[in-house]
């Protein structure tokens, strides 16, 4: 689902080489960095599955809508006929359409989380690539850490909630 394509600019490739050359700081328990990984695994597998689900949509013949009736001599619903064709394209998108697409739009976001994961392992890579006391506790967290629930990320924040 997600492109390999390296050559395309992301908003993080400056952080991901400075954190590959050693010029940029994050101080943060081990731990962190752990539940940060696995974080980023969850969200990529959701957006995954709503790409599925689009693809899907954009896949759907029958919506049963009134956009072909069985029978002979009955009218489609030409607005029926609209908006399947509408609710297709939005899903995956078609030539032009297809940067808009909820599909395209998962695939900016999943590469973002794939930014994200690849900058704070590199930074994780760096200070237990130095210390084997620290790549040692690591390996034993990466293994022993119990799961949590990923985030919740709260859609409306308002004063006093």
């Amino acid at each position: 689902m997600a492109n390999d394509d390296k050559s395309i600019s992301s908003p993080l490739a400056n952080l991901i080489t400075e954190a590959r050359e050693g010029r940029l700081t994050i101080r943060m328990d081990l731990e962190r960095f752990v539940y940060i990984d696995r974080d980023c695994e969850y969200f990529k597998l959701q957006i995954q599955d709503i790409q599925t689900t689009m693809t899907r949509i954009s896949g759907q013949e029958k919506w049963d809508l009134g956009e072909h009736f069985p029978k002979q001599g009955d009218r489609d619903l030409i607005s029926a006929k609209t908006m399947v064709s509408r609710w297709q394209m939005k899903s995956k998108g078609a030539g032009d359409n297809s940067d808009n697409s909820v599909y395209a739009v998962m695939e900016s976001h999943y590469k973002v989380i794939e930014d994200f994961q690849t900058l704070f392992r590199t930074v994780r890579e760096r200070i237990t690539g130095v210390d084997t006391d620290q790549a040692a506790r690591y390996k034993d967290l990466e293994a022993n850490l119990p799961q949590q629930a990923p985030a919740t990320p709260k859609i409306f924040s308002w004063p006093g909630l």
